[in-house]
């Protein structure tokens, strides 16, 4: 599977991420899983996604980098190129994504 980042959400984040963060190392672990097709995370229930999320996409997988920060992905099919691809979108703070989902 082809992964790729969200270049307004995700990219700035896990840049400005040092190569010794833990976090760093995690999504480095994502990012490998994904790419051999296994999916890694939770799925997250459709009735909890906000509504920017519902119009964009078909699933939304959450995997949790620390006690306190949050990735989110999606995975989607380019039929222009008969690909799967796995799109981080955001790195979030566990408070946020609580937020965000209602919890």
């Amino acid at each position: 599977m082809l992964v790729l980042g969200d270049r307004k959400d995700f990219t700035p984040t896990y840049d400005s991420l040092s190569n010794t963060d833990p976090r760093r190392k995690r999504i480095q672990d994502v990012i490998s899983a994904l790419k051999n097709d296994q999916i890694i995370g939770d799925s997250i229930p459709f009735d909890r996604w906000p509504k920017k999320f519902r119009k964009e996409f078909d699933c939304l997988y959450r995997v949790r980098l620390s006690d306190s920060d949050r990735l989110l992905y999606t995975i989607t099919v380019d039929h222009r190129i008969s690909k799967k691809i796995a799109l981080l979108l955001i790195i979030m703070h566990h408070k946020e994504y609580e937020r965000l989902f209602r919890y």
